[in-house]
């Protein structure tokens, strides 16, 4: 019998988390009006899309590792190095995801969203330690304002303007 590795506990968690979210999360925390006139505005509809894509991938990683042979006595998440010290920059990485997520918060008001986000994904950009940080500045410079420019103009939804800065 194949012992469970850490991926498979990994892909459990996420379809778990994803049902959770189907099952519970949305329907009891989401209100959703009844006269919605396009279905991708209603509230509910992009949170039930992550969901689902949650599970999916889930769903892929338990079978991806399922299909991965291993010798005897492999383990699955086979770390080089010492694996204290990855702990340890995991754990910091986590904290600085967690100030910039409260810092985002706290930012969207006086910035605006679109602004706030920017910045946003510009640290964290700097927190993951991307390969390519000037693609990763690009992204973060236009997926905002083209967000911006699409929800604000074609859906005419209203996007959370800042105190400081205001877009057209």
């Amino acid at each position: 019998m194949q012992r469970i590795t850490h991926n498979t506990w990994l892909g459990l968690g996420v379809i778990a988390f994803g049902g959770l979210l189907l099952g519970v999360a949305i329907p009891l925390g989401i209100s959703s009006p009844s006269n919605v006139r396009a279905l991708v505005l209603s509230p509910t509809f992009w949170p039930s899309i992550i969901a689902c894509l949650l599970v999916v991938l889930g769903v892929l990683i338990v079978a991806v590792d399922a299909m991965t042979p291993r010798e005897a006595g492999q383990e699955a998440a086979d770390k080089p190095g010492d694996e204290e010290a990855g702990q340890a920059g995991a754990l910091m990485r986590l904290a600085a995801m967690a100030l910039m997520m409260v810092g985002l918060v706290v930012a969207i008001p006086y910035l605006g969203m679109v602004w706030a986000c920017l910045v946003g994904f510009v640290v964290f950009s700097v927190i993951v330690r991307v390969p390519r940080p000037l693609l990763s500045l690009v992204v973060a410079v236009l997926l905002p304002l083209l967000l911006y420019a699409f929800f604000a103009h074609v859906a005419g939804v209203a996007v959370p303007q800042g105190e400081l800065i205001n877009l057209p």
